[in-house]
């Protein structure tokens, strides 16, 4: 399954953190915590990683946490399964994962990344066989310059989210967008909806202010046009 990063932000708060939230069920004993390269989330070290707390919503599992971050923040990192030492049992298949404070992001913003665990099969299309034979391309991709926050003035106290998707082969003269219920998201029309930019690495990400009536949100996976 693709994975598609989810960022939110709230209104101001006494200091800036950043939240994660990952649907898993595990077994009894079993926990799941973030690590990563920098050192907020251990440096690689499961043992220093971040311990993720567990609460049941509706038929779900879901393991979530935070942690204060200073501006322009980085991070790469993955979800693990441990027991009550924090003994590794079972960690994500595929490509790290890549933490990035949007641009235009204001102090005190609470942002919230909803992730998918990465199974083995996600990793198969970056593969060299599929990105050098069968995902093949005669045409170049360059790295599109981000756009920043697409925001209104009217705005200012919504919340920023930010769309993320992994997309390794894409047909020349095709973008992708992300449709919904939003009038920021074209209300289901393609061609009105929200162009995500190249990002490299077969990542393409946009930000966008959400003001109140717009939630509750609802979007498919991003479209080709």
């Amino acid at each position: 399954m693709v994975n598609l990063g989810l960022f939110t932000g709230n209104k101001p708060l006494k200091s800036r953190k950043v939240s994660f939230r990952i649907p898993y069920y595990t077994q009894w004993g079993q926990h799941l915590l973030i690590c990563g390269s920098d050192a907020l989330l251990g440096s690689w070290n499961v043992k220093k990683g971040l311990l993720l707390k567990p609460s049941h919503q509706g038929e779900e599992l879901i393991w979530s946490g935070s942690i204060p971050v200073p501006p322009g923040f980085q991070s790469e990192y993955s979800y693990y399964v441990v027991d009550d030492t924090r003994n590794i049992l079972r960690w994500e298949v595929g490509k790290k994962r890549k933490l990035l404070l949007p641009d235009g992001l204001q102090d005190g913003q609470l942002l919230e990344l909803h992730d998918l665990w990465q199974t083995g099969s996600d990793n198969i299309p970056f593969s060299s066989a599929f990105k050098d034979v069968i995902f093949g391309r005669s045409w170049s991709l360059g790295v599109e310059r981000p756009l920043g926050i697409t925001q209104n003035t009217s705005d200012q106290d919504g919340s920023v989210l930010q769309f993320r998707i992994c997309c390794p082969y894409l047909e020349e003269g095709t973008s992708i967008y992300v449709i919904g219920s939003s009038l920021k998201l074209g209300q289901w029309k393609i061609q009105d909806g929200l162009k995500l930019a190249y990002a490299g690495d077969s990542l393409w990400q946009a930000d966008c202010i959400m003001g109140k009536d717009d939630f509750p949100l609802k979007y498919p996976l991003p479209a080709e046009l």
